[in-house]
């Protein structure tokens, strides 16, 4: 009898770790798409601000249309998974300095408070990307631990629970930091 009671207690407990495990897991999962929803926010704002940039630079440089271009198309882009953001995040910063450097061929543009104001906002919303990058990272490697380590692993794989990716900024975006001289 007191074996019988016993193994239903450890039976129980297994189970109502399972489930607390397994909740975890799709609270983690929830989370990591909380948080790309978060960067995605962030990602057009940026994509916004320099689209309005571009139209206060039309007004002084209308022969660059390349730019104007390009920066047109990678607005309309949809990002959906990591990859593809640090994709967009490598074009957008290359349009983004070339953007930057003809502003330094027109001082008065340089001089535009429009342009200045968009600036700052600019830096401001990359300083937000940051934090999210970085929430998001930080909520993938919570969900990558608890995927990969004994015992929850087998939670996880019962389950089906994919891998999640990191949103890593590219060694190129890294090392060519925007230089916003107009500050």
């Amino acid at each position: 009898m007191f074996f019988t009671y016993g193994l239903l207690v450890l039976l129980l407990i297994v189970f109502a770790w399972w489930f607390m495990t397994f909740n975890s897991l799709v609270a983690l999962r929830n989370s990591i798409d909380q948080a790309w929803s978060n960067i995605e926010v962030e990602l057009k704002r940026r994509v916004d601000l320099i689209s309005n940039m571009v139209e206060v630079v039309k007004g002084y440089a209308s022969h660059e249309k390349s730019t104007f271009e390009e920066v047109t198309s990678l607005r309309n882009r949809r990002i959906s998974t990591a990859a593809e953001g640090r994709d967009a995040e490598q074009q957008m910063n290359q349009a983004t300095l070339r953007l930057f450097a003809l502003a330094e061929d027109y001082p008065a543009l340089k001089a535009d408070s429009h342009f200045a104001d968009l600036q700052r906002e600019l830096i401001n919303t990359e300083d937000r990307i940051a934090e999210r990058r970085n929430a998001y990272n930080q909520t993938v490697t919570l969900y990558q631990n608890m995927r990969l380590t004994l015992p929850s692993n087998m939670v996880a794989g019962v389950h089906n629970f994919k891998e999640r990716a990191f949103f890593d900024a590219p060694d190129e975006i890294v090392n060519q930091v925007p230089k916003l001289g107009l500050l």
